[in-house]
């Protein structure tokens, strides 16, 4: 029976930015949150720690998980 495992990272990304200033790339990036994995360069994860396990329905762990494997 799975459960879920909910792990805590960080993740080091890389975005190249054309800009006049570095004021004004800043600014580009602003906001991106998701976009800096979308379409950034991942560096690396690291400091992995898992955050909690808990019991799953195991009829619907594709819409509670991200990944099952």
């Amino acid at each position: 029976m799975k459960k879920l495992y909910e792990f805590t990272a960080l993740v080091s990304c890389a975005a190249v930015i054309a800009a006049d200033n570095e004021q004004s790339a800043i600014k580009a990036i602003e906001g991106w949150e998701r976009a800096w994995f979308e379409t950034g360069e991942i560096i690396g994860v690291s400091d992995i720690e898992l955050f909690s396990v808990r019991e799953a329905d195991q009829s619907c762990l594709e819409d509670l998980a991200h990944e099952v494997v």
